[in-house]
């Protein structure tokens, strides 16, 4: 099976039906995800609190559970987009420098975050 297959089979699931052809689905999903991304990069970017880590839990597990549940609604036009791989590359930047490789704050974690951010 390609992953072409894959991604067709997903859109036709009663998930991707319901929230691409929805009125409010994808505009509420949409709306909470861009909240979720305000949470995440606000909790990235603070550097000077030490009870910011559950705010990164809650912001990322809401950036990537919305952010699937927007991708199942169009799986196969995501995957044919160069901005949604170029995303998709930074998402990945930003949670290596958020969570694997800056352990301690630095004003060079700070610039990583504020560079990947702002794009």
């Amino acid at each position: 099976m390609s992953m072409m297959d894959l991604l067709e089979r997903l859109q036709d699931t009663w998930l991707s039906q319901t929230i691409s052809q929805s009125t409010w689905g994808y505009p509420i999903i949409g709306a909470i995800h861009v909240l979720a991304i305000a949470l995440f990069g606000g909790a990235v970017i603070i550097t000077n609190v030490d009870d910011v880590r559950w705010m990164k839990s809650v912001g990322l597990t809401a950036v990537i559970a919305t952010g699937a549940l927007l991708f199942i609604s169009a799986p196969v036009r995501y995957y044919d987009s160069t901005f949604f791989r170029i995303k998709m590359v930074l998402l990945a930047l930003i949670l290596v420098n958020s969570t694997l490789l800056f352990r301690q704050r630095s004003a060079l974690r700070l610039g990583i975050a504020l560079v990947l951010w702002r794009r």
